[in-house]
């Protein structure tokens, strides 16, 4: 499963691309949309509750709900970037042991494949997508026990580095320099 630092970092390499160095309160706004699913972990089921495509369609739907205010037409982009981080999230978490994109609707989880290299034959490429089961037949999407459970932040080196060139990039773009 893709940790904490590795959700992080994309999020925070995703909003230093898109978003001007003017715009660092709304990118300090957008940093928990990137980590936000995760949190079912706690509260319903792990892969389930928040890791599906209702969950994406949020703050689209937000945005639509107040799009007849002048002031929040502006500010299209900033809900969509957030549906976005969303995305990016739970697709993340879909090449890792898969998600339960339709649920509440379906009980079944999707787990996609890609794999890129080199083999006797030259490039290669496949993708693919496995059912690996439904809610309470697999370990990993069972509700979690009383217990606290085991949240790494980061797994390994490269994750680290990955992580802590993240921060890097986010601080040199939005913390302001004294001229």
């Amino acid at each position: 499963m893709p940790s904490f630092g590795w959700h992080f970092a994309l999020t925070l390499l995703v909003i230093a691309s898109i978003l001007k160095e003017n715009e660092r309160k709304k990118a300090l706004m957008l940093l928990p949309f990137g980590i936000l699913s995760d949190i079912d972990a706690f509260i319903g089921i792990h892969r389930a509750t928040l890791h599906n495509i209702f969950v994406i369609l949020l703050p689209s739907f937000a945005f639509l709900v107040v799009k007849g205010k002048k002031e929040w037409e502006e500010s299209g982009k900033y809900f969509f970037l957030a549906s976005s981080l969303l995305a990016l999230h739970i697709l993340l978490d879909a090449f890792h042991t898969g998600v339960f994109l339709l649920y509440p609707l379906s009980k079944e989880s999707y787990d996609f494949k890609f794999w890129l290299g080199v083999n006797e034959k030259g490039l290669s490429a496949s993708f693919g997508c496995e059912r690996p089961g439904e809610i309470g037949e697999v370990i990993y999407v069972t509700t979690p026990s009383p217990a606290v459970p085991e949240v790494p932040l980061v797994n390994d080196g490269v994750e680290l580095v990955a992580m802590t060139a993240a921060l890097v990039v986010f601080a040199a773009k939005f913390i302001p320099r004294k001229e």
